[in-house]
Order: C-alpha cells, then sequence, then structure tokens
C-alpha cells in the first residue's frame, strides 16, 4: 500500500488534513480519543492525480483489509469540516457499496468533486480547488441514526443538545427526505419535541447525547455529529464537524425567583427586544394599572415583580398562578365574592358566563367612551403644549391604556374561557366529533367597527405606527380580489359555521336537554368572541398621540444638545428623561448616556431567539401552565414541525410562508399558508394562549 495515496483512518490526525481532508483528519482524531468509529481507509488527495485504472487497482487492495463489505465511500474534501466552513453535503457520498463496485464509487465520488470546480464552489472557500481524500468504511446496518447538535441550533443555548433520528441508516434525514424525531437533552434529562418515527427511546437519546458532549469536550467548540446504532445496541459516531454560524453564546436565566412567559397578556404584543424607555415608562404604569384593577375587581394579588427582561426581551410573569400566591390571594378573593360575586365567578371556567355581563356594560358605558375622549383631548393638546407638561399628558393615557388592557384581560380571558367550555362539551357529548373541534363554530362571526386609522405591530413607543388609509396597499394575498370576491371568502365561513351548528345540533338530536344547554353555551361563546377582537384592535387608539409626545420631547432634548436626534429618546429610561426635562441650570452635571450603544445592544438583541419561558416552574406550576392549550382541545402532534395556535380553522395544504414582521406582508402570495412568531400584528390578536386573568 503506498501511504503517499492511501492512509488508515485510525492513523490520520488534523495536521494530516491537507492531505487527506477534513472529513478523514476529524474521524481520525475521534479514533485517537476513543470513541467508536467504523474502520476504514481514505485515499488522499493526491489519488486524482493517477490513471484510473490505477485507481481501481489500488482501491481494490486497499480495502481488502476491511472486509467483505458493504461499504460507505465519502468525500473528505481539503476545506470541508472546518470551523469557518463545513461545506456538508456539497459532495457526493454513497452507501450500501459492495466490494465489487468499490472502484466504481470512489470515481462517482472523485467526479462529484470536479463538477464542483466547474461549479465555483473551488478557490477561496470551495474545497473542489485545494483536492479531495475518498473515505471508505465498513457500512454499519443502523437500526436507528441521526445527527445530534451539541448547541441548540434556533436559540443557542450551549447546555441543551439536540437529536434527531430516524430508523434505518441517516441519509433520509440528511438528504431532507425524513422529519425525523427530535429529542432535546439538557441537563441529564431528555424530552421529546416530535416523534413521527419512534427510532430511539429516551434513555437511547440522552447516550447520544452523552457520546456528543464526549467530542465537544475533545474538540472544545460545539460539534454537529451524524452517529449510528447498529442491530446489537451498539453507538457509532460516523462523522464530527465544528457547529458554523451559532447564534451567540447568551444565558436567559431569569434575574428574580420564579417563572416568567413571554406569550402571556403584554408578551403577545411585545415583537422584539423592548426599549428602555417603552419598558420603564408606558409598560411598567400600565402593568401597574392592570394589576390594580385585578385586586379591586377580583381580589388578585401577583406578587412582584410583574415582568423580567431577560436579553432585552420581554417576560410575563405567571407566579400570580402559583400556589403560593393564590393562597396569599385567597381572602381577598373570597371577600371580593361576598361583595360582588359575578365578577369573581369570571376567575372560573364553569362561572365565568356570569361575569361577562358586567364587564362588558362597564367596558362600553364608561372605560370605551372615557378612553376615546380621553384620546381625542390629548390628540387636540399635543401640539402646543409645553415638552414640559407633556409628560403628564402621556402618564394619563398610560394609565387608561392600562384601565383598557385589564379589560380586555377580564372579558377576553372570559371568551378564552368560555371557548374551553365549549370544547370540553364537544368532547363529551358530541359524535362523531365535529372536524376541527370547537374552532368552526366561532368561524365568521362579525366584530362591531371600531377606530382603525392606525396598524401597530408592536405595544413598544419606537415601532412606528403604519397607517390604514386606503392609500395603503392591500396584502398580496388581497391584489386583484374584487369586494365581492372578498365577501365570498366571509360568507363561506359563515356557511361553515352554520354546518358545523347544523352537525352538532344532529348529533344531540336524541338529547333535548343537552342541545338546549349547546344552544345557550353556544350563543354565549358566540356573542364574546367579537368582543374580544374590537377591544383588541381599539387599545392602541392612545399610541401615535403618545408617540407624538414622546417624540417632542426627544425633540426639546436635542435642542439643548443632550441627544443627538429626537428618536434617542427611546434609549433612555423615564427617570433619564424627567431628570434632562428640567430647567438647564438643573441638568448640568447628570451623566452622559452612550444612546449609539444602547441602541447597537438592541439591534443585536433583536437577533437572538429567545425561549417562551424563563425562570422555574414549580412541579404545580408546570402542570397547570401545560393543561390551558389542553383545554381548548390542542392536541400535541408528533409529526408537527412547528407549533402554536390557529389563526383559523379547519386542515388545508399548500406552501408556508414564513412571515416576521410587517415588512415581509407583500410576500404572501394566494394559496400560502401564513406561519408567523407568536406575536401580536396589526388588527387582530390572538388570546388562545392566554390562561385565565
Amino acid at each position: 500500500m503506498s501511504t503517499s495515496l492511501v492512509r488508515r483512518l485510525r492513523d490520520v490526525r488534523l495536521t494530516d488534513a491537507p492531505e487527506v481532508g477534513g472529513k478523514a483528519a476529524s474521524l481520525g482524531e475521534l479514533l485517537a480519543m476513543g470513541a467508536r468509529v467504523p474502520d476504514g481507509i481514505v485515499l488522499t488527495a493526491t489519488i486524482a492525480t493517477i490513471a484510473p485504472e490505477e485507481r481501481s487497482a489500488l482501491v481494490r487492495a486497499a480495502a481488502a483489509d476491511l472486509g467483505a463489505g458493504p461499504f460507505a465511500v465519502r468525500s473528505s474534501g481539503v476545506a470541508e469540516d472546518g470551523v469557518e466552513h463545513s461545506y456538508a453535503g456539497i459532495y457526493e457520498s454513497i452507501l450500501d457499496v459492495p466490494a465489487e463496485a468499490l472502484a466504481e464509487a470512489v470515481e462517482r465520488v472523485l467526479a462529484s468533486a470536479s463538477g464542483e470546480r466547474s461549479a465555483g464552489y473551488d478557490g477561496a472557500g470551495g474545497a473542489g480547488g485545494a483536492g479531495m481524500g475518498v473515505i471508505v468504511q465498513s457500512m454499519i446496518e443502523a437500526e436507528a441514526a441521526g445527527v445530534a447538535l451539541t448547541t441548540d441550533p434556533v436559540n443557542g443555548d450551549r447546555a441543551a443538545c439536540v437529536v434527531t433520528a430516524v430508523r434505518g441508516n441517516g441519509e433520509r434525514l440528511v438528504s431532507g427526505s425524513a422529519l425525523g424525531d427530535e429529542w432535546r437533552i439538557s441537563g441529564g434529562s431528555a424530552s421529546p419535541r416530535r416523534r413521527p418515527e419512534r427510532a430511539i427511546d429516551r434513555r437511547q437519546a440522552r447516550a447520544v447525547a452523552a457520546a456528543a458532549r464526549r467530542v465537544e469536550t475533545a474538540r472544545g467548540t460545539p460539534q454537529d455529529i451524524e452517529w449510528a446504532i447498529d442491530r446489537e445496541g451498539r453507538l457509532w459516531i460516523l462523522q464530527a464537524r465544528p457547529m458554523t454560524a451559532l447564534p451567540p453564546d447568551v444565558s436567559w436565566d431569569a434575574p428574580a425567583p420564579g417563572a416568567y412567559s413571554r406569550t402571556l397578556r403584554f408578551g403577545e404584543w411585545i415583537s422584539g427586544p423592548v426599549t428602555p424607555l417603552f419598558e420603564s415608562w408606558l409598560l411598567s404604569a400600565m402593568e401597574e394599572r392592570l394589576h390594580a384593577m385585578l385586586r379591586t375587581w377580583i381580589g388578585q394579588i401577583a406578587p412582584r415583580p410583574f415582568h423580567v427582561v431577560v436579553n432585552g426581551w420581554y417576560f410575563y410573569s405567571i407566579n400570580f398562578l402559583s400556589p403560593g400566591a393564590m393562597a396569599r390571594s385567597f381572602p381577598t378573593i373570597l371577600r371580593q365574592l361576598l361583595r360582588e360575586p359575578r365578577r369573581v365567578a369570571g376567575i372560573a371556567p364553569p362561572t365565568v358566563r356570569h361575569s361577562i355581563p358586567v364587564f362588558e356594560r362597564e367596558w362600553r358605558k364608561d372605560l370605551q367612551p372615557r378612553y376615546r375622549s380621553a384620546v381625542a383631548s390629548a390628540e387636540g393638546r399635543v401640539e402646543t403644549l409645553p415638552a414640559a407638561d407633556l409628560p403628564a399628558l402621556i402618564d394619563g393615557l398610560a394609565e387608561l391604556a392600562g384601565e383598557y388592557f385589564a379589560s380586555i384581560a377580564a372579558l377576553g380571558g372570559s371568551a378564552y374561557k368560555m371557548e374551553m367550555n365549549l370544547a370540553g362539551f364537544l368532547r363529551r357529548h358530541v359524535r362523531p366529533p365535529l372536524a376541527g373541534g370547537h374552532l368552526p363554530l366561532l368561524a365568521g362571526l362579525e366584530v362591531p367597527a371600531a377606530p382603525d386609522r392606525h396598524a401597530v405591530a408592536s405595544l413598544d413607543w419606537s415601532e412606528v405606527p403604519a397607517p390604514t388609509s386606503p392609500e395603503v396597499p392591500a396584502p398580496a394575498s388581497a391584489r386583484g380580489a374584487t369586494q365581492p370576491e372578498l365577501g365570498q371568502g366571509h360568507d363561506r365561513l359563515v356557511e361553515r359555521r352554520q354546518a358545523a351548528e347544523a352537525a352538532a345540533y344532529a348529533a344531540l338530536a336524541s338529547k333535548p336537554a343537552r342541545a338546549r344547554a349547546f344552544a345557550r353555551l353556544l350563543a354565549q361563546t358566540q356573542h364574546v368572541i367579537p368582543i374580544r377582537e374590537e377591544q383588541a384592535r381599539e387599545l392602541t387608539i392612545a399610541w401615535p398621540v403618545m408617540r407624538r409626545a414622546v417624540l417632542r420631547i426627544g425633540e426639546e432634548l436635542t435642542g439643548r444638545g443632550l441627544i443627538a436626534g429626537s428618536d434617542d429618546v427611546f434609549y433612555l429610561t423615564r427617570d433619564e428623561v424627567l431628570a434632562r426635562l428640567v430647567s438647564r441650570d438643573e441638568v448640568v452635571g447628570l451623566p452622559v448616556i452612550d444612546v449609539a450603544g444602547r441602541r447597537a445592544r438592541r439591534a443585536e438583541q433583536g437577533r437572538l431567539v429567545p425561549p417562551l419561558t424563563v425562570g422555574r416552574m414549580n412541579p404545580v406550576l408546570r402542570s397547570l401552565w401545560e393543561m390551558f392549550p389542553k383545554l381548548v382541545g390542542a392536541v400535541r402532534s408528533d409529526r408537527a414541525l412547528v407549533s402554536g395556535s390557529p389563526a383559523s380553522p379547519g386542515r388545508v395544504s399548500g406552501p408556508v410562508r414564513v412571515i416576521r414582521g410587517p415588512s415581509q406582508f407583500g410576500e404572501l402570495q394566494p394559496g400560502e399558508i401564513l406561519v408567523a412568531p407568536r406575536r401580536q400584528w396589526p388588527g387582530r390578536r390572538s388570546s388562545r394562549a392566554q390562561p385565565p386573568s
């Protein structure tokens, strides 16, 4: 065997990468550290310089020591599997190659490198121009195989290992033809995210993660590892390469005890990292008013802090659901129950229907007109008030907005609980089950008109509200559609609702008492659902005028030379703004604020992928939190690529379009399925993820 042309895998090291390629050198290092790697040889990069007939003879002679086969024949590019570039999947790999076909397989792999050179992968980044080795290994008869990532590639959590698996060899997974199981392993605990194939169990997932961690420890950097489990249950490492393009290594530890959610109450309305001014002024004021109203209405005492900010992202406290908090609230809730039983009835789904008339009447007759009047008054004064008087204008609107949000929590929460009741009734009493569960019964309901002069993509003041005048272009999905056509779409929703109602009544025809109970429940639920949408649409009518007041303060500070531009004010805190909005003499000596640094840090934080919850839930709180989706009929799917709340009932097939912000709305095409992060977009809000208030 010519050592300049053929090397045993167990003899090569990373220093041999220029000769044998990055993949082969990596496998040699794995063997040296004691990992179980299939035996094999590597044809060095100079193998391409000899005649095909000589290569064929050399391959047959070199592979003789590996047994009868079958074999895996794989590329090993000189620039492949490095820290900067992995080039995974560029070149051809051929599996289950019999001994008599080895030479032909080697030629195909070499030819794939020639193709990439001509396609432009050589030179500065590609492996083609620098040469390529070819690996020949004994083929593992795999019961299961897959990939292990020693860092969560979505949020960059270095403490988590993500293991994907399929039955048989991993080619279906690597090629993308199979979805595969997915496990998340952290702190010794393995949790399945999906299991369409049930290729491995919890113990095997932990074993794969442990083996991957050993490789990561030896290499000193997060690893992307291909693995296989053979028919005797032995775990093999087939390949290891550094993970590239990872999110920043940040901690998502909560700065306060308890648990906090990004998707509850205010969190549903905030689409990115919060600015200092919004968090310290409007958001805090609204939270204070919300919890004051909830204590007045139902006696609930929520523990502080009401929220935490982690890496710039807002997380709302769910500690009011903890056993300790509920025990502390129990005496005040009991006293309030004796005073206003219909209000307190809104806490529990079985009695929530009694509270809806109370909160709806109070909202329509008092809060709604008072809020509209205050906004109209502020719009008439915002341009003429002295800058020193603008904070009082903002404070008044912020307090009213918090009160309005409390009304949404009460009525919107009631709508959510009524959905629970409706879904539970259908599960218990309607056979056969309705297609789509309870959702078709709530489709196509009319939402009363409300002020709609702008669209707010986030509650944060720094986000510019978009006008919703007729001059704004319609989304791509509606372009070319006439009003009658759009009306026909609504008519179809109404028809589906009516068909679902008819099916439910038919299933209950032999049980008149239950049919009457269903009719009452359905009417109550269909009444409150549009109210939720009407309220949600009106909440932000104060945002344009509050934002203008803030910018006027920014203009004042800019004129004094305290900030560079009016929109820099969003990166100050409320206390910093008020301290600078006094007379010029009193401003002397205040520290200079690094607005540019804060702006840059928020931009970096906007590229992070935050978890849905931070902090620690005790077992009781966790079981309660995980119970809510089930109460509206949500069923975990082992085959789901993503999980979330549906915006409409039924099933549909089509291309998926991921829309991450308002700037992408025009990309949505007719017939596409919209998938968006769990955020608040203009005009509508889903409250199905909101536990009871």
